[in-house]
């Protein structure tokens, strides 16, 4: 039995053909989508080549053979292929028949690019907000508290007891002399008063902190030979 070879027709678009095919028998859309039960929007859109209108491919491709095969032609694998060749997608690809684009490779770069420099930038951004973060906590002066005596006061005492607490490790100076701390960072030192109107400075700092600094002013009302005992401080009116 010979074999007829059939070759492809690329006069008319697959569409065109098969609305051929179909007018031929004298057949309607309407009653083909009966006969077929593959609803009539799929075999219009098969006549008009509107890939778009179809389901997914895989879909698509069997409709179309069930709708050939009711229109009783021989040329079934024919149509397949015109419609494989025209259709240029897969069972796994989407029903939009837009061509693939090629991507770039310098497209690929361009982003790994992006990304490498956004995560280089997060890095520096974090990085300078720890550092920016850590100096200030070395710069910044520390917590100073002076408990006694209260600024203002008078007093008949030759001297009076400065007492106060600050962060272990600081340089605590009272008056310009250095003051050794508790280990709880805790200080008391007496200070030596003069007739008069006394400013004691008390003066804390870490190392490359700013200083901490508070002031008493302390009022001595009488001579030192007639300083009275602990407990003589009086506030002044």
């Amino acid at each position: 039995m010979p074999f007829l070879i059939r070759k492809l027709n690329t006069a008319h678009t697959l569409g065109e053909e098969i609305r051929e095919l179909r007018r031929a028998t004298g057949l309607t859309l309407s009653e083909l989508e009966e006969r077929t039960k593959v609803r009539k929007c799929f075999l219009d859109a098969f006549e008009r080549d509107d890939f778009s209108a179809l389901p997914e491919t895989l879909y698509a491709r069997n409709y179309l053979r069930i709708y050939l095969r009711a229109l009783e032609t021989s040329d079934v694998d024919y149509f397949m292929k015109r419609w494989e060749e025209a259709r240029g997608t897969c069972d796994f690809k989407g029903a939009s028949a837009m061509p693939r684009q090629r991507v770039r490779h310098g497209a690929f770069t361009v982003a790994n690019r992006f990304v490498k420099v956004a995560g280089v930038a997060a890095i520096l951004v974090a990085v300078t907000a720890y550092i920016g973060n850590e100096v200030r906590t070395i710069t910044s002066a520390p917590p100073l508290l002076v408990y006694g005596p209260e600024d203002g006061a008078a007093t008949r005492n030759a001297s009076v007891t400065v007492r106060g607490e600050t962060d272990p490790g600081t340089n605590l100076k009272v008056n310009g002399q250095k003051i050794l701390l508790n280990a709880n960072g805790s200080f008391e030192t007496d200070v030596s008063l003069e007739r008069g109107v006394n400013v004691i400075k008390v003066e804390g700092a870490k190392r490359y902190s700013r200083s901490a600094t508070e002031y008493r002013r302390i009022v001595l009302e009488a001579d030192k030979s007639t300083a009275m005992g602990p407990g003589g401080t009086e506030r002044i009116p």
